[in-house]
């Protein structure tokens, strides 16, 4: 077995306990569900995966920790992802305060948008990368496999863990979701509103 079975179990306890602590990839998902429903919030818990995944390669790679060398391409990259962010924010809100013609809103955002935002927001987002820099080799046993190997192997394991969290919050956000079709605007308003902070929050992080 390429995992230390002790280190498997620490590592899926943390694992646990960071998923369902309130971050900004929960706060993605959470709404994109709201304004879209639940296949729109699947999408968008895809597309941050799709960004995890792609982070734990690179720091299994160690290009992550290259990255921390260089301040000034982490800063850079930090202000990308946060005007990214912005920009979904601002579309939004445009979208919430455009008057509907014949009583239509504006065109919901396809699930392969959403995986699209979803994958790009996380991958603009260096802190992640970091992080599994610093979390992945705690749960890594020298003697055993490879390390870039271990590290892939249990960066693979979170999204699993989280899937049935993430079912539950999307369920929920679905529910509230359907009883306010009505409100179509206010759900792109709120939408809007959790990007632009999310982009505040990324790009004060950025100074």
């Amino acid at each position: 077995m390429p995992l230390d079975p002790s280190l498997l179990l620490a590592y899926a306890l943390a694992s646990l306990v960071l998923i369902v602590t309130p971050g900004p990839d929960m706060a993605f998902v959470l709404g994109q569900t709201l304004a879209g429903g639940a296949r729109r919030g699947w999408a968008a818990t895809a597309g941050v995966y799709t960004g995890v995944l792609c982070h734990v390669a690179l720091a299994a790679l160690g290009l992550s920790a290259l990255l921390a060398a260089a301040p000034g391409l982490f800063r850079a990259i930090q202000l990308l992802g946060a005007a990214y962010l912005l920009w979904l924010g601002v579309a939004a809100v445009r979208a919430a305060l455009r008057p509907a013609a014949g009583g239509a809103g504006a065109p919901p955002l396809s699930p392969a948008a959403a995986w699209r935002q979803g994958t790009v927001t996380n991958l603009l987002n260096p802190k992640v990368g970091l992080f599994f820099v610093a979390f992945l080799p705690q749960f890594v046993d020298p003697g055993r496999a490879p390390a870039a190997l271990q590290m892939v192997l249990l960066g693979v394991l979170m999204p699993l863990l989280a899937l049935p969290f993430y079912a539950l919050l999307i369920g929920a956000a679905a529910r509230i979701a359907r009883s306010l079709a009505h409100a179509r605007r206010w759900l792109d308003g709120a939408s809007g509103t959790v990007f632009l902070l999310l982009g505040a929050r990324l790009l004060l992080g950025a100074r």
